[in-house]
């Protein structure tokens, strides 16, 4: 899928977007001459066959508190099971009651992947932040 994309993109594995930033910055990604090889209408009026999907939208909430820890947990699985096939790209903070640690999480249809990660600075408003 991402060959139909850009056949010329190097894939690089890696976990958690954990990946050396010399892979990534100062590479000479673009080239205009390349792209013009595998999309000759790249430089074609954009609005010409340019159509967005009016049934693709996107939202977010934020909401000051914490959140109980198993409610949590059943959310993400219903979201997951019932959702997920619908959802193209998620991602989130959340405050978990008696944690001083930051639930992030983001995911791709049903991939789902979350984790505490940094810590809630003293005076910081904890809140739950999320968009679809």
């Amino acid at each position: 899928r991402l060959r139909k994309i850009n056949p010329t993109a190097p894939i690089l594995r890696c976990e958690h977007s954990k990946i050396s930033p010399k892979e990534l910055l100062n590479i000479g990604a673009f080239d205009l001459k390349r792209v013009l090889e595998f999309e000759p209408e790249f430089l074609d009026d954009p609005d010409a066959e340019h159509q967005h999907d009016t049934t693709v939208v996107s939202t977010s909430s934020k909401i000051q508190g914490e959140v109980n820890i198993m409610m949590m947990e059943r959310w993400i699985q219903r979201l997951i099971m019932e959702d997920g096939a619908n959802l193209y790209r998620y991602k989130g903070i959340i405050a978990v009651k008696g944690k001083d640690e930051k639930f992030v999480f983001q995911g791709v249809g049903m991939m789902f992947s979350g984790s505490f990660d940094g810590y809630w600075k003293k005076g910081e408003t904890r809140e739950s932040r999320f968009v679809f």
